[in-house]
């Protein structure tokens, strides 16, 4: 008796573990335990899906690691300490701002401490700075230090010994109104200034070569969405400030970081992460040319993470406020709030995320809180103004053959990059850059069988079309004779067809059940007459056509042409469009009986059945034409594709309408009556069975857990 108890508990183990859904583990990046070894967090990047609307988020083998960490004992620094911003000079210096102690730490190329900037002086007076927030040094060594507090920039030549301060400009472009606290500086190599303050809409403020005031350069536009808008005049409108509430609508948001690249260009972050309820936007990144306009070729491209899958909830605030650039084309945005470095390229493709905030931040690669970011040839500095500290990124030879990789594919050196692709294939056999980069190496090369194969693996529809309209024009070109044969044999088959049977009177089409289902999409009035008064409908031929719509619209999604797909069908639901074809059919069909029934309608249950089916046949046909043309054409060829799907749907629907009058023998007025009502009842009809669902799902809980207590007590 008890070996059979066991047996039945196992049984229904097992039953319910088949019965239920997987679920998916999915660990974020910076949370606790995911780390074996010297980090506790996992470098990820983003997989997009065929259509590039979905970033799915893939865990990959690091491309930075931390190689040392500098804290204030390196530094001999005090309880003051307060490291509140990092910068590099072009000899691989750094300097480290400690606004704590007035002072400024200059560290060599192998990031030992050399000297140390203190005790400053301007015009033989002492002078301290607050709370600094940013730091700079330009190409000729200059020291440029944000003093935030005292409303000022600090200028220091190569000595250490301050040579300008750069105070509220004496302008009539400067608003009276205007709060000067500068917060981040960067200078270009033609030695123009640019500061940007806290609290600035107006952009950065730009000085000339000269020290001389030219105006501000690059403000954010406003860019906000309806539901951001009546958020901000309900919460302003209650308090009686219709102005204020209007005023802060068209106000942008404000820079938060500065860099500048090789080309003179200045990359900019604006940070939200305080703006309650704040969303990602495009704007979060800039690079702004000499004229102020952001060239940065971003399309609809939000930074930072996705709101999606595991990352849903650390994707609810974003701050990207601090950023730097190198002189290869590539940009580090460092994300505030969660302590993640994104790493992306000149056409704001990411890369990798590494890094992490994780509670008090004393592992190795994460903060407590990260206050600047600087770019040292290939490795990456990040500042804690918390720990005082320094985290010293630096890439791997993963990481490195990705860079080389991607920039010689961002530079249009395809084939070059075809060696280091591969490589990157053996450290990671899912990288989708990698595929990526190999397939539009193979279209350069010629090769486009093989672009066809890596663009399918690194779903890259574009570089896949392009090969595939070359190898169809190939093809075409060598079985030129044969089709043109085939055609006008086929249209001139059918044309004898037609003169034959028309001259002998012969039906093709002898069964009269099919003929008027047949007939019903050119003479819909007729074919439905017939239904109702020769009883001419066949359950047989309208459940056929039924699952014939089930098996195309499947097959259009999972069998169509790749440059067509639209997702990936490794995650298809086919029972989901098993629902929503024939289960959606059903539930019309019993519900406008019912209505019907109740309004007066004198249409029997398997009239509206064969009626309904009947009208799908434009619809067949529409998706099976489309099934084979998206294996002969390419997107950019297929748009009409769309255009005739929806105009079939349209004469569909037109068919529903009269057949649905003719078997209730309704005007139109009342027709569109009990369809509303019908749809009503289908809504209440899917509200009652998901509702059925969950309370069943509860008390097979239940069950289980009560079965699972009284088998093992």
């Amino acid at each position: 008796m008890k070996k059979m108890k066991i047996a039945l508990a196992l049984a229904l183990a097992a039953a319910l573990s088949l019965s239920a859904p997987l679920a998916v583990s999915a660990v974020q990046p910076g949370e606790n335990g995911i780390s074996t070894g010297e980090t506790p967090y996992k470098s990820y990047t983003y997989w997009t899906d065929y259509d590039n609307r979905e970033k799915i988020p893939a865990y990959s083998k690091p491309m930075y690691k931390v190689a040392e960490v500098i804290g204030p004992e390196q530094l001999a620094g005090n309880s003051n300490s307060k490291i509140n911003d990092v910068a590099t000079d072009k000899s691989g210096r750094v300097y480290l701002l400690d606004s704590g102690n007035s002072a400024v730490y200059i560290l060599g190329k192998d990031y030992k401490p050399e000297r140390k900037i203190e005790n400053l002086k301007f015009e033989g007076q002492a002078v301290t700075f607050t709370d600094a927030k940013g730091i700079f040094v330009d190409c000729d060594g200059k020291i440029y230090i944000a003093d935030t507090e005292n409303a000022r920039v600090l200028v220091l030549n190569g000595s250490g010994e301050v040579t300008h301060l750069l105070t509220l400009p004496d302008s009539e472009l400067i608003p009276s109104d205007f709060k000067y606290r500068p917060i981040k500086v960067a200078v270009d190599s033609k030695h123009y200034t640019y500061i940007a303050c806290d609290g600035s809409y107006y952009g950065a403020i730009l000085y000339s070569p000269d020290m001389e005031f030219l105006g501000f350069f690059g403000a954010n536009t406003v860019k906000a969405s309806v539901t951001d808008v009546i958020k901000k005049l309900w919460k302003k409108l209650t308090s009686n400030d219709i102005k204020r509430a209007a005023d802060e609508i068209s106000l942008p948001y404000t820079f938060t970081d500065m860099a500048v690249d090789a080309n003179d260009f200045i990359y900019t972050a604006t940070g939200r992460s305080g703006e309650e309820g704040s969303t990602l936007q495009t704007g979060q990144i800039c690079q702004l040319n000499p004229g102020g306009k952001d060239v940065l070729d971003k399309g609809s491209y939000n930074f930072a993470d996705y709101a999606i899958g595991s990352l849903r909830r650390s994707a609810q605030k974003q701050d990207l406020s601090l950023i730097d650039a190198d002189g290869d084309g590539f940009f580090y945005a460092l994300d505030t709030t969660y302590g993640r470095v994104f790493w992306y390229d000149e056409e704001c493709t990411l890369l990798s995320v590494f890094g992490g905030s994780m509670g008090d931040g004393d592992q190795k690669g994460t903060f407590r809180l990260p206050s600047g970011i600087a770019v040292n040839g290939t490795d990456v500095l990040v500042s804690d103004s918390q720990k005082n500290s320094l985290t010293v990124f630096r890439a791997t030879e993963y990481g490195l053959t990705v860079r080389a990789a991607q920039k010689k594919t961002v530079s249009d050196d395809f084939s070059a990059a075809l060696s280091d692709w591969e490589k990157v294939l053996e450290y990671d056999a899912d990288s989708q850059a990698a595929y990526r980069g190999i397939a539009k190496a193979y279209y350069d090369m010629g090769e486009n069988e093989k672009t066809m194969e890596y663009a399918r693996l690194g779903a890259d529809r574009e570089t896949y079309a392009d090969a595939f309209k070359a190898v169809r024009t190939k093809t075409a070109e060598k079985y030129f004779v044969l089709i043109f044969i085939a055609v006008l044999a086929l249209a001139g088959g059918a044309a004898a067809l037609g003169i034959y049977k028309k001259k002998h009177g012969i039906r093709l089409i002898k069964n009269e059940r099919l003929s008027v289902a047949l007939s019903s999409v050119a003479h819909p009035s007729e074919s439905f007459r017939l239904v109702k008064e020769k009883k001419s409908g066949s359950f047989i031929i309208s459940t056929v056509l039924l699952i014939m719509l089930y098996v195309v619209t499947v097959l259009n999604d999972t069998n169509g042409g790749f440059a067509f797909t639209r997702f990936d069908t490794n995650n298809y639901n086919a029972i989901y469009v098993f629902f929503s074809t024939v289960g959606l059919v059903a539930l019309w069909t019993a519900c406008n009986w019912l209505v019907c029934t109740l309004a007066g309608g004198i249409g029997k249950l398997g009239e509206i059945y064969f009626v309904t089916c009947y009208s799908l046949i434009p619809v067949i046909f529409a998706r099976l034409c489309r099934l084979v043309l998206t294996h002969i054409l390419v997107p950019d060829e297929g748009a009409f594709l769309n255009i005739f799907v929806i105009a079939c749907t349209v004469y569909a629907a037109f068919m529903l309408i009269i057949g649905i009058m003719k078997i209730h023998d309704y005007e139109f007025g009342k027709f569109v009556g009990t369809t509303v009502f019908t749809v009503i009842g289908m809504i209440i009809t899917v509200f009652l069975i998901f509702l059925i669902f969950l309370l069943s799902q509860q008390v097979f809980g239940w069950v289980k857990t009560v079965y699972i207590e009284m088998i093992y007590r």
